[in-house]
């Protein structure tokens, strides 16, 4: 009985070692990336592993799993502890989320109830249905307000409690499927905004599809001279080569760098659960707190992110031109 779990463990440790280097060439693409996702799961297995196989004196693949533990948890903590770029934000507070609400769900209350108990200055929604819509239109509070509606997974929609302009619809992608692009003139400041719902790369196109979007989030970003935030479902976790070119290219920061773990995908089935859902800014402006909130009946939880913006180089009567 021993010697068949020696095996059993033995196997499993090499399996994990093959996914490990299957993960290890993410940067050439898809299936490699998909393996990429998963480090804080393969770093417990191999700690499970390694207790395991110390205490049935297996010590070199008890070392070997120790080993595979650290390849994939030093990185995570070194994450997890990084210090925020110094920027200097005197300006207005601004509270963002992005939601994911499930276009399946039947139930819309616990959504409507968590915002109505969080409620933030910009909005944004992914998987927005007729029935969706006309749940959103009910939510008070949010006077200017945009929503895509569709029947499968790809509606959209922002609420905001400060004016809207240049909105617009855009097609990142060249699928079909829509985001959202515009400002909101938060106290006279224009504070550039991208909502966002990225294709799932569980197949070949798709992920090219992704990653097309991915692109031109960064091209679109850089061109902006002032504030700027991403919201969003990108369906990429933060280990992903793909999100580190994001963060590079677009100069983007990541709201919830430096916080520990935490799953917005799956987040009640450890196996699978990722942090896919981001709100990303731009080099001026400051996070002061970045969280993941609570269930609403939703595969997916909310990300909120508290902001504060720059103070603004001119008066906003001559940044309007007037």
């Amino acid at each position: 009985m021993r010697a068949r779990l020696s095996r059993l463990l033995i196997v499993a440790l090499a399996l994990l070692a093959l996914a490990t280097a299957i993960a290890f060439g993410a940067a050439l693409g898809w299936p490699f990336e998909l393996f990429s996702h998963f480090r804080l799961q393969y770093a417990v297995v191999a700690l499970l592993l390694a207790l395991a196989l110390a205490g049935l004196r297996r010590p070199g693949w008890a070392s070997t799993a120790v080993l595979l533990a650290a390849w994939h948890g030093v990185p995570m903590a070194q994450r997890a502890v990084a210090a925020p770029p110094v920027v200097v934000c005197d300006g207005r507070p601004l509270e963002v989320v992005t939601a994911n609400l499930y276009y399946a769900s039947r139930d819309r209350h616990p959504f409507t109830t968590w915002l109505d108990r969080h409620p933030a200055d910009l909005v944004v929604v992914q998987e927005v249905t007729p029935a969706w819509a006309k749940s959103l239109e009910a939510v008070a509070g949010y006077p200017h307000r945009s929503l895509v509606a569709r029947n499968d997974a790809y509606g959209i929609g922002v609420l905001s409690r400060w004016p809207l302009e240049s909105l617009r619809s855009l097609d990142l992608a060249g699928d079909g499927h829509p985001s959202l692009a515009g400002d909101a003139i938060v106290d006279g400041q224009r504070v550039h905004f991208l909502a966002v719902h990225a294709r799932w790369p569980v197949l070949p196109s798709l992920a090219r599809s992704r990653d097309r979007a991915l692109h031109r989030i960064a091209v679109l970003v850089r061109a902006q001279s002032g504030p700027t935030v991403v919201l969003g479902d990108l369906n990429l976790s933060p280990d992903s080569p793909a999100f580190g070119r994001l963060l590079s290219d677009g100069r983007l920061h990541d709201a919830l760098a430096g916080s520990l773990w935490q799953p917005t995908w799956q987040a009640g089935f450890w196996p699978l659960a990722l942090r896919i859902d981001h709100v990303l800014v731009s080099d001026s402006v400051c996070v002061e707190e970045g969280a993941v909130g609570e269930p609403i009946n939703s595969d997916h939880r909310p990300v909120t992110a508290r902001l504060r913006l720059p103070v603004a180089a001119l008066p906003p009567a001559f940044q309007h031109g007037a």
